[in-house]
């Protein structure tokens, strides 16, 4: 899920489709389908980037070339990596939600320009203007064996500068994936259907 400033990209793994939202009239329209499952877009000048299953690892990163109606680059996605793909500072985005990582990666070459470790798991990256977002998930002291409503989740600001978290925005549920857009927040519910939207209130 990413908004470019006046539309909502939304990826549909299981239709292998790429849609386009307008919120001002409500309406959303297929915008290419692709072989695999696409997990994450990101639109780009000419085209999108889209995070799809069919790579090394079962992951990897294609752009797609909306002049040219086809995929002009796709490379692996680095150590399987998966949990979503922003771009942002000319430079994609990309987290390994249950290894902590967010990867730093040329979009043209692929190559992986540096590696952060995070202090919780990852994902949804989705760039705004000037600003990184992405989805921190706390799951509790025991991990993924903890019980479920132990666990925190924050829509959180990286500074890729400082390679920190400088805001946090805690929400009372489980998000499957967000976008910012200005003074609020398009996102989904994990296990509900549908798209909804949250002001930017600091937390």
């Amino acid at each position: 899920m990413a908004h470019d400033g006046r539309l909502l990209w939304l990826a549909a793994p299981d239709e292998r489709m790429v849609a386009a939202h307008d919120p001002e009239s409500g309406a959303t329209e297929p915008r290419l389908t692709y072989p695999h499952e696409v997990w994450d877009v990101c639109p780009a000048e000419e085209g999108v980037w889209l995070l799809t299953a069919g790579g090394k690892l079962d992951r990897q990163i294609v752009f797609w070339s909306f002049r040219e109606e086809r995929e002009t680059l796709s490379y692996g996605c680095p150590d399987g990596a998966g949990s979503g793909l922003a771009l942002y500072d000319e430079k994609l985005w990309l987290p390994h939600r249950h290894n902590r990582k967010l990867f730093c990666i040329d979009p043209k070459s692929g190559k992986t320009n540096w590696i952060v470790r995070t202090q919780h798991e990852t994902f949804s990256p989705a760039a705004y203007k000037n600003e990184l977002w992405l989805i921190e998930s706390d799951p509790g002291p025991l991990a993924h064996w903890s019980d479920p409503r132990h666990a925190r989740h924050f829509f959180s600001r990286y500074d890729p500068a400082r390679e920190t978290i400088i805001e946090r925005v805690p929400v009372p549920f489980a998000p499957r994936c967000m976008a910012p857009q200005g003074s609020h927040f398009w996102y989904a519910e994990l296990g509900k259907n549908g798209i909804a939207r949250q002001a930017k209130k600091r937390g």
